[in-house]
């Protein structure tokens, strides 16, 4: 589908909701999905062309608000194609670990959100999280292989820990994810200390709750203590270390085919230089 399409879709939708004939402000443009923000409303717009992705994010993020989970008011949704999700416009900073205390109200309400049900098979079609991240971990791994990023010693070298830590992986708790709750969804007022809201549950699936702070500590590793200073019931040991820093390796190796994918080679450099400092610090 066109961005001209997407923007159209964003255009009807704000049209609908206020009568207003104001341009908007392109926040992320790419082939199948868009997010425009409508300034003077302080309206944020998502378009997918894909329905079922957008339409599972706002059921999602219904369930989370009704458990009291902070997210940004919903104003409508509008199954499409191309989908639309107009929702408020809230201004904030990424979390990191410079906001301790919002890092820990962040882990009360992940909490909250991971106690609403989820179920297998996984998205790969598994019924077992081992069994999963096997699967995952082969097929991203594969990937960059093709597109030649490391050379052959550094993949078998790559694949260990996943073999290694697999018996880890047989009994982990299976939770609801927000699946890619890195720290740009995750908002906080600068000025307070405050968390404001969480955002972005396109990717909502069940899994083990370690991945989700293994992902929102990527770049931040201090983060990960204080998010679980306000989640009971995990506690911080070394299995907890392992398998956060298992987890980061596969955010890490599954983020490079995707930013390449769609043009973001900058970034995809710095998922590169992160793993080969792992893989000589080894």
């Amino acid at each position: 589908m066109h961005e001209l399409d997407l923007e159209t879709a964003a255009k009807n939708m704000l049209a609908h909701l206020s009568a207003s004939k104001k341009s908007l402000k392109p926040l992320y443009l790419q082939p199948d999905r868009a997010v425009f923000l409508a300034e003077h409303l302080h309206i944020v717009l998502k378009v997918y062309s894909k329905s079922k992705v957008l339409e599972s994010e706002y059921a999602t993020a219904q369930r989370a608000a009704a458990i009291g989970v902070p997210i940004p008011r919903l104003f409508a949704f509008e199954a499409g194609p191309p989908a639309v999700l107009a929702m408020e416009f809230i201004n904030g900073s990424p979390l990191s670990s410079r906001y301790p205390l919002a890092a820990k109200e962040a882990g009360t309400y992940l909490q909250c959100f991971h106690a609403l049900e989820a179920n297998p098979p996984f998205s790969g079609g598994q019924d077992r999280w081992e069994e999963f991240i096997s699967w995952w971990s082969n097929a991203e791994l594969e990937k960059v292989k093709r597109l030649a990023v490391f050379d052959l010693q550094q993949i078998r070298a790559l694949q260990k820990p996943f073999e290694t830590l697999r018996p880890l992986l047989v009994q982990r708790p299976v939770v609801l994810l927000h699946g890619d709750l890195q720290t740009n969804h995750l908002l906080v007022d600068p000025h307070t200390g405050k968390l404001l809201a969480f955002l972005d549950f396109a990717d909502a699936q069940p899994g083990d709750p370690l991945m989700d702070i293994a992902i929102a500590s990527l770049w931040d590793h201090d983060l990960a203590a204080l998010l679980l200073a306000g989640y009971s019931g995990i506690a911080w040991n070394d299995e907890t270390r392992q398998l956060l820093t298992l987890y980061r390796l596969l955010r890490h190796i599954a983020e490079i085919p995707w930013l390449l994918e769609r043009g973001f080679q900058e970034l995809a450099k710095k998922d590169i230089a992160e793993i080969k400092r792992l893989l000589e610090h080894k």
